[in-house]
């Protein structure tokens, strides 16, 4: 597994980022450098500079990346932090919970993924796995995805203008391809593979919702986006606020799925409030 570390890196491990799929650790530099404190993020199996195999043909669930969320607490995690998660890292981050949670003094979620359980189920039999690749559209789009470039700026004009690339500041977008490519002889491959993208975002046989419990109830904060369709449903939202607390939990129309990247203000604001309400910043 490979990380990025960020801050001051001689201090103790104060925070934990898990990226989304398709991401990498170096994404979140807009968000982890200006907290000042030395944060860490993740390059998820499959995802970034991270080695680790991954088969995408029994993928079903989203379990064995919650394992090596523990496997790195249980070795590198020595005391108490903030542990965050965009996207599918969120859903990783709560999901490791039950393992973690003496190690979790605070969690933020940024827009967690939530499925009702129906496709959870069906997600279990490969048949309808790949069906989805072919008929969820962000799925199908990433299986489609080019991922050779012949230089780092080929890559970079071509993402400039594309999906939600297209909202991404300069450095953002820079940030991104900095940890997301790889050479490959001839130029340059995204270090996360089309097809393992695809897997992943079909590969839904995993219950989040029993592992909410064991979030810090004094300090959590899920963040839901609502612009441009939304990953999650109301009555899932309502389990973890039923869980939680009303305050713990939002769900706002004016947030796009990627908006820990286009309002890093708004990811910094609520990562600071984490490590402040759980004395971590110092």
């Amino acid at each position: 597994m490979s990380a990025v570390h960020f801050g001051f890196v001689s201090n103790p491990i104060k925070l934990v980022m898990l990226n989304a799929n398709g991401f990498n650790a170096y994404s979140y530099k807009s968000i982890l450098t200006p907290l000042g404190f030395h944060a860490v993020a993740l390059d998820m199996r499959g995802h970034g500079m991270s080695n680790l195999p991954i088969n995408i043909d029994t993928l079903k669930n989203w379990n064995i990346f919650r394992d090596d969320v523990v496997e790195f607490f249980d070795r590198y995690i020595k005391s108490p932090v903030i542990l965050a998660g965009h996207s599918y890292g969120a859903v990783t981050g709560i999901l490791a919970m039950p393992e973690i949670k003496n190690k979790v003094s605070g969690f933020v979620g940024f827009d967690p993924v939530l499925l009702r359980w129906p496709i959870r189920y069906l997600s279990h039999f490969s048949w309808f796995r790949d069906i989805t690749k072919q008929k969820l559209a962000i799925a199908r789009h990433a299986g489609r995805r080019k991922f050779e470039f012949d230089s780092f700026e080929t890559a970079y004009n071509r993402y400039k203008e594309r999906g939600a690339f297209r909202n991404f500041s300069d450095d953002a977008l820079s940030d991104y391809l900095t940890g997301g490519l790889i050479p490959n002889g001839k130029g340059f491959k995204l270090s996360c593979e089309p097809l393992t993208e695809q897997a992943i975002f079909v590969a839904q046989a995993h219950n989040v919702f029993k592992s909410i419990k064991y979030l810090p109830k004094s300090n959590s904060n899920i963040i839901f986006a609502g612009k441009g369709g939304s990953v999650s449903f109301k009555s899932g939202r309502h389990a973890f606020k039923q869980e939680l607390g009303q305050s713990s939990v939002s769900f706002d129309l004016n947030l796009d799925h990627m908006f820990p990247i286009n309002k890093p203000e708004f990811a910094i604001e609520n990562l600071r409030k984490a490590l402040s309400r759980a004395a971590l910043n110092f």
